[in-house]
């Protein structure tokens, strides 16, 4: 497998993982690169085992009808230095493939010759075929960029006993095993074909290297070497949270659970857990309203009337009225105070004068209001108080 980087300063590719539930995951890794009609994308391949021809495949799935097309380059800022691969200028080397809607993975028309400790970079720019105009609201998924040997350059696939065995991985179809994704069982003839290719590309059996924080033991798989792994947690090592859960650690990973609603994807930070919030939801899920906003998931500004900033975050009640306001939207005056404080209005809830003002000694009532017609102040007092 190649690695996936996201160009520098590309604001068209998105990190994605399809919602599995009830379907067949048809993605590898770290889920789908999801990349828009005229972008593109850079693998970088630094892991080569063996220097030799390797075929390209590229894993796909189409969000629509459509054919893609690809704009593909291999290159290197490296001299080859092998027997095998010097004999090549590490100038690029151009491909154009279409990627047919109604498959999975295409083949690159040809190989090219990797060689260890060699930093290259395969560089696509993918786009709908058959067009002119980019269409901002066509995207394709990307899954990973495979690297198939040519087995027939390995030691061991030379002489009479190779021939049987090309045979043999030719028959059983053992390498196209590995072009969809997740990969069907080997067969038992395949399983023992292909670790003497692994044996022969890597110099003999490779060690397990078992993450011991991610990894339920030491132990992994003959074939592939894949660790037994802790919830939530992937990779041939067990060393990485699965897309969509986060925080890494002894216990394996724990879900995103991103709010469907609130939040862009269901990928989260994979050390904090923050999800990506849409604008006007925040919290570590994007499940809340952020502050003087109520409703969610339909997110409204509290209206408050100017005398405050916040209110329920379920009921829209304006909380901590000020200038001597109340109700549920502060659009009325305290006991005590008259006045319209509606926004608007130019009022201002003013202190009742009965006799004197609320909260002095002379104060003896206990609301009042202004009258419609001579706009005189009409107290109501307080028990034992009678007006003039």
């Amino acid at each position: 497998r190649a690695k996936l980087c996201r160009c520098p300063a590309q604001l068209d590719v998105e990190e994605v993982v399809r919602d599995s539930a009830g379907r067949m995951v048809t993605w590898t890794g770290l889920g789908f690169a999801r990349v828009r009609d005229g972008a593109g994308l850079t693998f970088r391949v630094d892991n080569v085992p063996y220097p030799m021809d390797y075929e390209l495949l590229l894993r796909y799935e189409p969000e629509s009808a459509e054919d893609w097309e690809a704009v593909v380059s291999v290159s290197s800022r490296v001299l080859p230095t092998s027997s095998r691969c010097g004999n090549l200028l590490p100038s690029e080397q151009m491909y154009r493939e279409i990627l047919p809607h109604s498959q999975r993975y295409v083949l690159l028309s040809r190989p090219f010759c990797f060689e260890p400790s060699t930093p290259y970079e395969v560089t696509m720019r993918l786009q709908r075929a058959g067009v002119t105009q980019r269409h901002p609201g066509a995207f394709i998924l990307i899954d990973s960029l495979v690297l198939l040997p040519r087995v027939s350059e390995l030691p061991g696939f030379h002489g009479a006993e190779a021939a049987e065995r090309q045979e043999e991985l030719e028959r059983y179809q053992c390498l196209e095993v590995f072009h969809m994704a997740p990969p069907h069982p080997l067969a038992q003839a395949c399983a023992r074909l292909v670790c003497s290719v692994s044996a022969l590309m890597h110099g003999g059996a490779l060690p397990c290297q078992c993450d011991p924080q991610g990894s339920r033991s030491s132990e992994c798989q003959v074939q592939g070497g894949q660790c037994e792994c802790k919830p939530h947690v992937i990779g041939r090592r067990c060393d990485h949270c699965a897309p969509g859960s986060y925080g890494f650690g002894p216990l394996g990973c724990s879900p995103c659970t991103c709010s469907p609603e609130g939040s862009v994807s269901q990928l989260c930070d994979k050390v904090s857990g923050q999800c990506r919030c849409q604008p006007g939801t925040v919290g570590r899920q994007c499940d809340q309203c952020q502050p003087g906003h109520w409703g969610f998931p339909t997110c409204r500004p509290c209206q408050c009337n100017g005398h405050a900033e916040e209110c329920d975050s379920r009921t829209g009640t304006c909380l901590r009225c000020r200038d001597h306001t109340s109700g549920r939207h502060c659009e009325r005056c305290q006991d005590g105070y008259y006045g319209n404080p509606v926004l608007g209005s130019g009022q201002q809830c003013r202190p009742c004068p009965c006799p004197g003002y609320p909260g002095t000694r002379h104060y003896h009532g206990s609301a009042c209001h202004a009258d419609d017609e001579t706009h005189h102040i009409v107290c109501v007092c307080a028990p034992g108080y009678a007006g003039e």
